[in-house]
């Protein structure tokens, strides 16, 4: 005889659904990240069950404000917003029992960013809920709780962009793009930002009139999530409207609240002073951080009734998993790479407030955007056009593999890029075609390759040689000297070296010298990017601004800039190679040092300007 039960199932049914309004006991029961039960309670993540719940409840409230959170990185804010879309979707509190369906909008800077997201955090979320079946005999799979609720009847929950849950409930991945078009005709009831510091206020602006019509929040739910750059930034601008709140850890002993981080000092140094023990400032009490963190409180720096949002400040002091020595180690003069600036806005979370960056990509915009120009989809052999093609293979995984994976784009990685530019005009280097490789093998480089040089009729190709020494091989034996390397270098005479003797053939260029070059290119709108485009060339537009300067100094005392890697430059890089291959044809292989000068049909001439003459230019 089975064994009967001692659970009251009416009992059981109401403590279910009393649980499943709070979004952190819905994940704890439903959830799961990386194969394991989702956690956030008793561990530490007090700072976050908060936010949790303060997004997955109050929010929803008519009085609410919305909420902007800043960030550094590695701190699980697409995990949080990823777990919040499961909540809304699948608490069953929207769309029942005449209440309306929940609508959500997960908004980032650009769609392929989205459909990483997409692939990488919330189909094996939803994939990886609990299970609720018994696995199917033939297949083996079981089916899932969030599976479970997916409408069945939607033919668009196979897409990368759309899942319809049941209820009416829906979600939506999308781009804002560069002035939120892209959302334009929706109707939400929530939207998430995400990476909001790449996106430009008029696209951010056009995209919350989507939230009007909605019956939850104050005429919508509006959540900013992003990683701060400079002082002074749009991003920066949001941030100064919120009540910029901190974290207070609570002491065992006297029971009074104590900040572990304040911004603009390094005081939680002397307040987290090993592994994980913290010291409260009131009493002097040691004891352990994550205990304190689970006894803390949100303290608001401003009077909350004079902000328009709900400002919350986390970053890697909060999490768990790191020890006092781990953090340490992150600082500039410690760590081999971070700089000032990536210590601020990567593990603090703070926005730099030292020199303004090298260049933003509104910058890019303002000055070198070309409105309405698309990508040429080919360009036919002219005399009055040359065509160059740059190339930066990546050290690392592409982009399929990425995300396949399941790493973020927030790790560093490196991408194999090829930019395609032609000149034809004075003062003018048009960005035609750009691209992130999808996948890494030889064949398939040498397939894209291939495809670039011969629609694009190439005069010349530059790819840097780094770790692609046999494929640079491949190339220049098919190719010949159409099809040449580069190699970075620190100090070179004349700035630049061609080396014919070897194989394969390679221009060695003094890495910063060029590299600031291209960004004085750039900044005075030589470099023409093609913003008809925007989503296919918003990434290379980012790859151009992800430079640090660290001052270097000579052997003879003289201080020199030196170009730092703060995010993936990978694109900048292969227009480098673009711009190496334009001025090597030009200056017949650097041979022709007069930069005034060049060569036609064996004739010296004296050209208008360094980057303008072209030989029968129009």
């Amino acid at each position: 005889m089975a064994k009967e039960s001692n659970k009251d199932p009416v009992f059981e049914r109401i403590k279910n659904s009393l649980l499943n309004i709070d979004p952190v006991a819905f994940a704890e029961k439903y959830l799961k990240l990386e194969g394991k039960p989702f956690r956030l309670t008793n561990n530490g993540y007090k700072p976050f069950v908060d936010i949790y719940r303060y997004i997955g409840i109050k929010a929803l409230e008519k009085d609410s404000k919305g909420v902007v959170i800043l960030k550094s990185r590695q701190v699980g804010g697409t995990t949080m917003a990823a777990v919040l879309e499961m909540f809304f979707m699948g608490s069953g509190h929207f769309g029942v029992n005449g209440k309306p369906p929940i609508r959500v909008v997960h908004a980032f800077p650009q769609l392929d960013l989205a459909f990483a997201y997409s692939k990488s955090k919330l189909n094996p979320m939803i994939q990886d809920s609990l299970v609720i079946e018994e696995p199917d005999k033939k297949t083996g799979k079981a089916k899932t709780y969030m599976q479970s609720l997916l409408d069945q009847s939607a033919s668009a929950n196979d897409s990368l962009q759309f899942k319809q849950f049941v209820g009416g409930n829906h979600l939506w991945i999308e781009s804002v793009g560069l002035d939120g078009n892209r959302l334009r005709g929706k109707t939400a009831d929530i939207l998430l930002f995400d990476e909001i510091q790449d996106m430009g206020l008029d696209g951010v602006g056009n995209s919350l009139k989507i939230l009007n019509k909605s019956p939850y929040g104050n005429q919508g739910v509006q959540v900013y999530f992003g990683t701060p750059k400079q002082k002074g930034s749009e991003f920066w601008k949001i941030w100064e409207k919120s009540s910029q709140q901190y974290y207070y850890l609570g002491c065992e002993k006297c029971e009074k609240h104590f900040p572990l981080y304040t911004p603009g000092n390094n005081d939680w140094e002397n307040i987290w002073i090993y592994e994980y023990i913290v010291r409260c400032t009131h009493c002097g009490h040691e004891q352990d951080k994550h205990k304190a963190a689970d006894r803390g409180k949100w303290v608001a720096t401003r009077d909350v009734a004079d902000c328009s949002l709900i400002g919350f400040h986390i970053n890697q002091l909060y999490m768990p998993g790191f020890t006092r020595e781990q953090m340490e180690a992150q600082k500039p003069g410690i760590h081999p790479a971070n700089t000032e600036r990536t210590y601020q806005n990567e593990v603090l979370g703070e926005f730099f407030q030292g020199e303004a960056s090298i260049l933003t990509p509104e910058e890019i915009r303002e000055k070198g955007g070309d409105p309405e120009r698309k990508f040429s989809s080919s360009i036919a052999k002219s005399d009055d056009t040359l065509v160059f093609l740059g190339v930066d293979i990546g050290a690392k995984q592409d982009l399929e593999q990425l995300v396949d994976s399941g790493k973020s784009k927030f790790q560093g990685q490196s991408y194999s890029t090829a930019v395609v530019v032609s000149v034809s005009s004075p003062y003018r280097l048009k960005i035609e075609y750009a691209m992130k490789f999808k996948r890494n093998d030889l064949e398939s480089k040498k397939t894209y390759l291939e495809e670039l040089m011969r629609r694009y009729s190439v005069n010349l190709a530059v790819m840097d040689i780094g770790f692609t020494n046999d494929f640079s091989e491949v190339m220049q034996t098919q190719y010949g000297d159409k099809f040449l390397s580069s190699q970075a270098s620190g100090k070179i005479n004349n700035k630049v070296k061609y080396n014919s003797e070897i194989f394969p053939k390679v221009i060695n260029f003094e890495r910063d010298f060029w590299i600031a070059e291209m960004f004085e290119q750039i900044k005075k709108g030589h470099v023409r990017f093609p913003l008809g485009n925007y989503e296919q060339v918003a990434w290379l537009m980012h790859h151009c601004c992800a430079f640090d300067i660290k001052p270097s100094i000579s052997r003879y005392g003289d201080v020199n800039p030196h170009y730092v890697k703060s995010g993936a430059n990978d694109g900048f890089m292969a227009l480098l190679n673009a711009y190496i291959a334009y001025k090597f044809y030009l200056t017949d292989g650097f041979k022709n040092t007069n930069p005034l000068l060049q060569k036609e049909h064996n004739k010296q001439i004296e050209a208008p300007v360094l980057l303008g003459y072209i030989p029968k230019m129009k």
